[in-house]
């Protein structure tokens, strides 16, 4: 337990030194989020990870969304929206609030969402 001096003793959980707080930003991205650990857990975890290690990374599985998808509103101000691919379909959508160090989860789900898909040409 913790003594008068804050140190921690033997068997106390460490404590992460900078955390960013991971917050639901609705009931869907609630849902959606537990769909996605019953699914698959392990990516569920490895995107936990990442966002929460290093939300404005960009790579292969983690980028800033673009157009109307690029920002959200939360609180009251426009903060930039994000998304992890943790699946082939699954995907993490969260938005970034620095000053605050607040994440806010907008979407989460195991199927690929719509609004972020590629426009597709017809071709006659």
């Amino acid at each position: 337990g913790r003594t008068a001096t804050g140190v921690s003793g033997r068997g106390a959980p460490v404590e992460r030194p900078n955390p960013w707080t991971f917050l639901f930003g609705d009931l869907t991205a609630s849902k959606g989020w537990e769909e996605l650990k019953r699914a698959a857990p392990n990516s569920a975890d490895q995107a936990w990870v990442a966002i929460t290690s290093d939300p404005g990374r960009t790579d292969h599985r983690q980028h800033q969304l673009k157009g109307s998808l690029g920002t959200a509103n939360h609180k009251g101000h426009v903060i930039p929206q994000w998304q992890y691919e943790c699946t082939g379909g699954g995907r993490v959508r969260y938005a970034i609030d620095e000053a605050e160090r607040i994440l806010v989860m907008t979407h989460a789900g195991t199927a690929h969402p719509k609004q972020t898909d590629k426009p597709r040409w017809k071709t006659r």
